[in-house]
């Protein structure tokens, strides 16, 4: 599988998507969305997941959004 390496952002969110890795290292292969704080006392938030939870999110947003 081909080393995939994606990034999207757009105003209060920034999404990192790493995939087909072969050093089978965890934390290797993930999806990432970090989501800014407007206010200064509160840090940005972040979500890290695995391919396989990111899938499942998938799943789950594509029959309820659809």
């Amino acid at each position: 599988m081909p080393l995939i390496n994606r990034s999207k952002r757009t105003k209060n969110v920034a999404m990192n998507l790493r995939n087909g890795d072969s050093r089978k290292q965890a934390g290797s292969n993930r999806l990432q969305i970090s989501v800014r704080s407007a206010d200064w006392r509160i840090n940005d938030q972040t979500v890290n997941m695995t391919i396989r939870d990111a899938e499942a999110l998938r799943l789950f947003l594509n029959q309820h959004l659809g």
